[in-house]
């Protein structure tokens, strides 16, 4: 595998972008600059696109805007009771740890997911005018449901889904689709969904409800457990809550001859780093890569933006590999 030099190479992030692009997300999606610079950063690094300002333009027209659902405080509030359906019959663990979660975490890692999955049945249904159901049905946490989409209104009802859709939820800075083997093989397709949330979506959307003001601050302003001052200024460091973007990246399908190690990367000195990967991910791929690229001793490899991953066979997808097309979807949305 020939390497090319860093200078060379368009899947490698600005520092900066043009203004324009910058403007062009923000009037779409209301988020920060910075959010911004990581998206378009991740899309980069996910080969979504080049690193050419002109094909940043065309990817932010084709792609991300058309992609793109804003979920306003309705959306947002119907996840956050959905969530609170499932989880509170769930055994509250990490997953693939005996860690266990504060309730809380749960609850917001849950609405993050649920979000993603809410964004996927609008944009089928502004896409293609379908109506489609979540599975988000009340149980425990070791229930696997085949598809995250279970019902679709046809001919005046509803009805099971004939399409398995399985939904993966990232930050706008996920540039790698990753499916564990047994979840890969029941759904039909994988969605990749980037979400605009971060840490504080939970409580932005507490402070909209004015849960904090009316409720715990004013509990502590009659306590004497803080001053007005304080008070304020902790209703002020609280982001206030605005529409949640969420951008439906692409999918990858179930029923095609992935071969193992399908990979691009680079060798440095001693380690190497993987850019692109498409398909299944054996558990043993480090040390096949290893001997693959003839690294030394102690060589690691690597996967960009993640470093090493689980040992566990998997199917990995970087986002510029999976399929994004308009016919592409209208294949699927046939097929449901």
């Amino acid at each position: 595998m020939s390497t090319p030099r860093r200078s060379s190479r368009s899947d490698i992030p600005r520092d900066t972008y043009d203004s324009h692009l910058i403007k062009k997300i923000q009037k779409h999606t209301g988020q920060d600059e910075r959010s911004i610079q990581k998206l378009i950063s991740a899309a980069i690094s996910g080969r979504e696109t080049s690193n050419d300002s002109a094909a940043i333009d065309k990817w932010i027209e084709t792609q991300f805007i058309p992609n793109t659902i804003l979920i306003d405080e309705a959306g947002y509030t119907e996840m956050c009771i959905d969530a609170l359906k499932t989880i509170s019959t769930q055994t509250l663990t990490d997953f693939g740890s005996s860690r266990q979660r504060d309730f809380g975490q749960a609850w917001s890692d849950t609405i993050r997911g649920y979000l993603g999955e809410f964004a996927v049945t609008k944009f089928l249904e502004k896409k293609f005018g379908l109506k489609t159901k979540l599975a988000h049905q009340r149980g425990i946490a070791s229930t696997f449901y085949d598809s995250d989409i279970s019902e679709i209104f046809d001919s005046g009802t509803w009805r099971k889904t004939k399409t398995f859709i399985g939904i993966k939820t990232a930050k706008f800075n996920g540039m790698w689709l990753d499916v564990p083997k047994e979840q890969f093989a029941k759904s039909h397709v994988h969605v990749q969904v980037k979400i605009g949330v971060d840490s504080t979506h939970l409580f932005s959307f507490f402070k909209k409800l004015s849960v904090f003001k009316d409720k715990i601050l004013k509990v502590g302003l009659e306590g004497n457990y803080l001053s007005e001052k304080e008070s304020e200024q902790i209703w002020n460091d609280i982001p206030e809550f605005t529409q949640v973007p969420a951008y439906i990246s692409g999918f990858a399908i179930r029923d095609f001859p992935y071969t193992a190690l399908d990979y691009e990367g680079h060798k440095a000195r001693k380690h190497f780093t993987i850019h692109a990967y498409r398909g299944f991910l054996p558990a043993n791929y480090e040390a096949e890569i290893i001997r693959k690229e003839a690294l030394a001793s102690g060589g690691k490899v690597k996967l960009l933006a993640i470093g090493e991953l689980t040992s566990a066979d998997k199917y990995l997808f970087n986002t510029g590999s999976i399929l994004r097309t308009d016919q592409e979807w209208h294949k699927v949305a046939s097929s449901l």
